[in-house]
């Protein structure tokens, strides 16, 4: 039977942890995906016609300088015959690192680019309100939304756009008509 993405990241999760060791494999792990993104890399570890022992020559040639335990993670997965889970481990290893340190992630739209002053001042407001020492934001830009930020934190969505504001206006006057 074949592991999901959750059984490795799981088990990378408590080994990283064990070792004391969460940055390096984060780190890691995220060399090993910009490697695993390539199409034709992925393909070529996920071909049955090739032997075993000439992909994990490769992953030794490709990833020669992640640690060691990470490498043989990505060897299990391939032998398994589970390596385009690759991807669904990462995310989800990634997700068990931010909260075990107590960060959140965010995605933020906005109708202009954020500098930084902005960025850091909406990732503060949002640490606060989820109740997280940190919130790493990545950030869209949608000139729809005409001004504020639409902020989506795990399963909360933050809506202080001007769009949204504007039709909630436009809603209770068409509600409650001012005589």
């Amino acid at each position: 039977m074949a592991a999901t993405g959750r059984r490795y990241a799981q088990a990378a999760f408590e080994l990283a942890k064990e070792k004391n060791n969460l940055d390096r494999w984060e780190k890691d792990l995220t060399q090993a995906a910009e490697v695993l993104g390539d199409e034709d890399v992925l393909s070529y570890l996920d071909a049955p016609q090739v032997t075993d022992s000439a992909k994990l020559d490769g992953i030794g040639k490709l990833l020669s300088d992640v640690d060691v335990l990470v490498r043989n993670t990505v060897n299990l997965m391939t032998v398994n015959r589970d390596i385009t889970k690759f991807a669904d481990m990462f995310r989800i290893f990634s997700e068990m690192a931010d909260e075990h340190s107590g960060i959140a992630r965010a995605e933020v739209i906005t109708a202009v680019p954020l500098d930084d002053a902005r960025r850091s001042k909406i990732a503060a407001g949002l640490a606060t309100l989820v109740g997280r020492d940190e919130v790493k934001i990545t950030e869209s830009v949608d000139p729809e939304i005409i001004g504020g930020v639409v902020a989506k934190v795990g399963d909360r969505l933050v809506d202080g756009s001007t769009r949204t504001q504007l039709r909630a206006l436009r809603d209770s006057l068409a509600e409650r008509p001012v005589d």
